[in-house]
């Protein structure tokens, strides 16, 4: 993926010595990105294997084990807090905003990026072209009729109830790079999805069909799909 776009929206305004937190930190991508820029960065994160990964990737950075849910920093302490594609995998939303809200000093800025729906993300096709192999159904709906977090209304309310202010919400147009069909296949291969479609039909299934299903989408000599996220910019309360 080419994060560009969504980091430098996810950093946009912040300055050289500014703090920054990045909840879910993962392999620690964004914090590159940041300490490049002349930030100051924190990670925090449940597991220790992408912490690891982290650790090569923004060297000097203070990295911690913790949940979003339960920060393990002081009120305050930073300038920026950013949670990107985090908020849908939590178990309370608001909770973890108002931990975001509770570690971002005064003044500064809390930034969640969401993905946006199926029908804006090309990467959904290629769970479409899946679904024939696993006999897969349509996603029930939700029993409290709740929409999901790409809904911007439903991101503002629970923003808003979590105490802070929300400033607006941007589209940002990612766009996903694969260098041939190998490339594209291992990566499909390498998810949940694609191994779950693998064990039931085959490798070489998952492969015909996801380069059937992806051929509009070629782009010289591999593929080009573009995703769409949604990033909020709110002020602390």
């Amino acid at each position: 993926m080419s994060d560009t776009p969504l980091f430098d929206r996810v950093l946009a305004g912040a300055a050289p010595g500014a703090r920054l937190l990045d909840v879910g930190c993962g392999a620690g991508d964004l914090l590159a990105a940041a300490a490049a820029a002349g930030l100051t960065v924190s990670g925090v994160e449940v597991d220790r294997r992408p912490l690891s990964l982290a650790e090569q990737a923004a060297p000097g950075a203070d990295l911690r084990i913790g949940d979003a849910h339960e920060l393990p920093f002081a009120d305050d302490a930073f300038d920026l807090v950013t949670l990107v594609q985090v908020l849908e995998h939590v178990t309370n939303p608001v909770v973890a905003l108002r931990e975001a809200s509770r570690v971002t000093a005064p003044g500064g800025s809390v930034r969640v990026s969401v993905w946006g729906a199926p029908e804006e993300c090309d990467a959904s096709v290629i769970g479409a072209s899946l679904a024939p192999l696993t006999g897969a159904e349509p996603r029930p709906q939700r029993g409290d009729g709740a929409p999901p977090l790409t809904d911007p209304d439903r991101l503002t309310k629970l923003t808003e109830l979590a105490g802070l202010t929300v400033r607006g919400i941007e589209v940002v147009r990612v766009p996903v790079d694969h260098e041939d069909e190998d490339d594209l296949v291992a990566g499909v291969l390498a998810s949940a999805p694609g191994r779950h479609a693998a064990r039931a039909a085959g490798p070489g299934a998952v492969r015909e069909a996801v380069l059937k299903g992806l051929e509009p989408f070629r782009h010289g000599t591999g593929f080009r799909l573009t995703d769409t996220v949604r990033v909020l910019d709110a002020a602390p309360a």
